[in-house]
């Protein structure tokens, strides 16, 4: 999709320093900016991206990764522990002390899923338009108190309740937090830094594992309380003390953010200079045809595909755990609960050093193509699968069946590129990011609160046959529609550049549309200056305000403000 964004956001004459190139992946010509320069890199570049820069542009992206990718990774960390808590405490004693012995654990995970199902579309709109400095805290508390819950569960019932409000208060976080990168970094610095945030997600499971084995074994029976119950204890006290430095450096997306202690006024010129698309684009208020756009755009609908099939492509991790429990069933004495809990964990380490080096690679040699590691995580993942349903549960030989299990996160590590791809084509629409990166979760959840009641169920564990061989399916899904995706992208830019003369036409058939992003409760988004504006496959029209036009703007004398021509 292609995009011209009018600015609604005013400029101020401060002085400050000209951005750098955003990449070097686009044809010669003269730079806008936020496009790329094509000047050449120094060595320095390809280790960190920031290194290239100017002292002042360093200092603003330190302070931004010290803030965003900070509080991103722990908010992300305890969550995923949070996540892994549930299963690494059925497998410690929490089963007989609640007596779990059918697909309960199945049904508290629902419970959560469905709870993030219902909340991920408000939560992120609602942060389109809400500071993150007070939505995000809020939440965390929230979620907080939770989790000190779970540790006084006495049985499902409750255990159900208790996952739903944890759904709840969770949802949206992570795209939350994917839609203030995108608004605040240039495109090669993206991926690496979601990245960095969603190895959160692998490290967060693999040290809940650690957590409860360390819980069990010097933890258990302290004050009358089982290990397992510590575990959420030890998730809950950690998480307060990421709640208050949230509350007071959380930056707001730059278009809104005001000079404050942590952005000077000509940082935040800079910030908006280096991502115009999105720092001089403020979204308004939401409307009908702004949501009718956002739910006919095909390129959402392959992005949140392919997150579908992720969330299911990945499933296979937790049969691990599940296959040390039950050789103690076949050979008894073979594992203790502390292995149980450990040897799994290598999953999560194989999958961050695989996130790592997609994203590495996605931003320097592939210039920030994404399709690409999809493709191949998708791959992989799919073969993995396909050995595991087709292979003996018990072999006797157990060695290549975890090697196979070690290596079923492939599909988990290049999620990172389709969360890059989302922002990356909807740049310039505030509301059209937060609206598909909610969707990216939610049909992940819809996934992950259907497919496993009948694929993954509690008591077919470890072998899961059907469930290996619909995750093998669900990677190819991935495969397919990020071919296609590419596809029609790529089709879409020669279209555009064979045609542009064709850019405000009245007649003929064209490749831009211009429509408005939103309106400000006054009726013209940016207090006067016009509905900014976004174009994509279609024909040329126009549908904002009256200053949308050079023939309006004359009339309502209004001066007309600049536009980008930005291309996804």
């Amino acid at each position: 999709m292609v995009y011209t964004v009018k600015e609604n956001v005013p400029r101020h004459n401060i002085p400050h320093v000209t951005p750098a190139s955003d990449l070097d992946n686009v044809e010669n010509g003269p730079n806008t900016p936020g496009e790329p320069s094509h000047k050449r890199k120094s060595w320095k570049y390809y280790f960190w991206d920031s290194f290239d820069k100017s002292k002042e542009e360093q200092r603003l992206i330190l302070k931004l990764d010290l803030t965003l990718m900070t509080f991103g990774c722990l908010g992300t960390f305890i969550k995923y522990i949070d996540r892994s808590n549930l299963n690494s405490a059925f497998v410690s004693g929490m089963e007989e002390d609640l007596s779990l012995y059918g697909n309960q654990l199945n049904y508290a995970n629902t419970c959560y899923s469905v709870a993030n199902i219902i909340a991920l579309w408000p939560s992120n709109l609602l942060l389109a338009r809400m500071n993150p400095k007070l939505f995000i805290p809020l939440i965390e508390l929230g979620w907080t108190i939770s989790t000190f819950g779970q540790a006084a569960m006495k049985n499902s019932t409750q255990m159900y309740v208790l996952r739903t409000l944890v759904g709840l208060f969770e949802a949206g976080h992570f795209s939350a937090l994917v839609y203030l990168c995108g608004a605040w970094y240039q495109k090669n610095e993206l991926s690496k830094r979601i990245a960095i945030i969603d190895c959160a997600t692998a490290i967060g499971p693999m040290f809940s594992s650690y957590l409860q084995a360390a819980a069990y074994t010097g933890l258990n029976g302290v004050h009358g309380l089982p290990g397992w119950r510590w575990l959420f204890i030890i998730d809950g006290v950690i998480s307060i003390g990421v709640i208050i430095p949230q509350a007071i450096f959380y930056p707001d997306v730059p278009a809104r953010q005001k000079p404050d202690y942590l952005f000077s006024e000509a940082e935040l010129e800079l910030a908006r200079d280096r991502n115009p698309k999105e720092g001089r684009v403020k979204q308004g208020r939401f409307t009908l045809a702004q949501v009718k756009r956002w739910v006919l755009n095909i390129d959402i609908w392959l992005l949140w595909a392919i997150s579908f099939g992720n969330s299911i492509g990945n499933q296979p991790t937790a049969s691990m755990a599940f296959w040390f429990k039950a050789w103690n069933k076949i050979k008894p004495g073979s594992y203790t609960v502390a292995q149980i809990n450990n040897y799994p964990t290598p999953i999560q380490a194989v999958t961050v050093i695989i996130t790592l080096a997609m994203a590495w690679i996605s931003d320097y040699p592939l210039k920030g193509s994404r399709w690409q590691m999809l493709v191949v995580g998708g791959l992989i993942n799919a073969i993995v699968c396909i050995i595991l349903a087709a292979t003996p549960v018990f072999p006797e030989h157990k060695a290549f069946r975890w090697f196979l299990y070690y290596n079923t996160g492939w599909a988990q590590a290049s999620c990172v590129m389709f969360w890059s791809w989302t922002h990356e084509t909807l740049a310039g629409d505030p509301g059209a990011r937060a609206f598909a990166g909610a969707g990216l979760n939610v049909w992940a959840w819809v996934g992950i609160a259907t497919i496993p009641l009948a694929a993954f169920q509690t008591v077919d564990q470890p072998a899961v046959v059907g469930g290996n061989w619909t995750a093998a399916g669900c990677c190819l899904l991935i495969v397919v529609c990020a071919l296609a995706l590419a596809y029609i992208q790529h089709r879409r830019k020669l279209l555009y550049k064979d045609e542009q003369g064709l850019v405000g036409a009245s007649a003929g058939e064209g490749v831009v549309e211009v429509v408005e992003v939103g309106r400000e409760d006054n009726g013209i988004l940016g207090g006067g200056l016009g509905g900014n504006s976004v174009v994509h496959n279609g024909q040329a029209s126009s549908t904002g305000s009256l200053s949308d036009t050079k023939e309006g703007a004359a009339a309502s004398g209004v001066q007309e403000v600049p536009t980008h021509e930005l291309r996804a």
